[in-house]
């Protein structure tokens, strides 16, 4: 998988090696625009076809078009689908979550596998950050945030793999760690190198363990491929990375886990 950052301009631009890649071994960018059909099935394979705007080459300014395979995308709809909420419940746990951040005018916000639905909150209800960068591995679910909000970054790949000019956050959410395919230590490594002193970590999900391990594990076990953390197993975790639980609700049909960064 290529990392993907939206950006604000009319197209959505991916990186990837040169034509003459496999001759130089160098890694001149050459950006491809994309384009996203919107299908609203809720267990779908997408198969998205990348096509070049132009390429560099150190040799001539014009050079034949970058052929690449089509790329295709996991279905992560159904994390749009709320059966155990009303509206009303749902926004009242997403706010509490959001609460619990406490997001301050100019914070740095990092969102992981937040839906549009998650966005969409947390924009109108946080003061003016400095960044809010949401990370998610569907391209499809990046372009319809990005749509919407244009000041809001975008980047397309895993946390682990997070380029380094993305750093010292003062709140990350991780809204469906059982998705992201990274065990929970690699996660709380990878969030505490780009924390700031006193980042807040929350670990959330707001239809609870029970639609994860009787629903979720079993229709989808190609992306969702682990569950929620055990309070023992995250005090564990977060003692080795600098973390600090602050709260930890595991009920039914409700999961918030909050860490602070104690590191210096």
């Amino acid at each position: 998988m290529f990392p993907l950052c939206l950006s604000s301009t009319p197209s959505f631009l991916i990186y990837l090696p040169p034509q003459n890649y496999f001759q130089t071994r160098t890694l001149t960018p050459s950006p491809l625009s994309c384009s996203l059909p919107r299908n609203q099935s809720l267990n779908y394979t997408r198969t998205l076809t990348y096509s070049p705007i132009h390429s560099f080459s150190s040799e001539s300014s014009a050079s034949p078009p970058l052929l690449i395979e089509d790329i295709t995308e996991r279905d992560w709809s159904f994390l749009d689908v709320d059966a155990v909420n009303s509206e009303d419940e749902r926004r009242r746990k997403i706010h509490r979550n959001i609460s619990a951040a406490a997001i301050r005018e100019g914070s740095r916000v990092l969102v992981c596998m937040g839906s549009e639905w998650f966005v969409d909150q947390l924009v109108e209800s946080v003061p003016s950050c400095e960044l809010l960068l949401i990370i998610h591995e569907s391209l499809f679910a990046l372009a319809m945030i990005k749509e919407k909000y244009d000041n809001v970054r975008c980047w397309q790949g895993d946390i682990t793999a997070l380029p380094e000019r993305f750093s010292r956050f003062d709140a990350v959410f991780v809204c469906y760690f059982p998705g992201m395919g990274v065990p929970l230590d690699q996660l709380l490594s990878s969030v505490g190198s780009r924390c700031s002193p006193g980042c807040r970590l929350l670990i959330c999900f707001d239809q609870g363990r029970d639609v994860i391990e009787g629903s979720h594990r079993r229709l989808y076990p190609d992306r969702v491929t682990s569950e929620l953390p055990e309070k023992s197993a995250l005090e564990k975790a977060a003692a080795g990375h600098s973390f600090q639980i602050l709260e930890f609700v595991d009920e039914p049909t409700f999961y918030l886990a909050v860490l602070t960064f104690t590191a210096q």
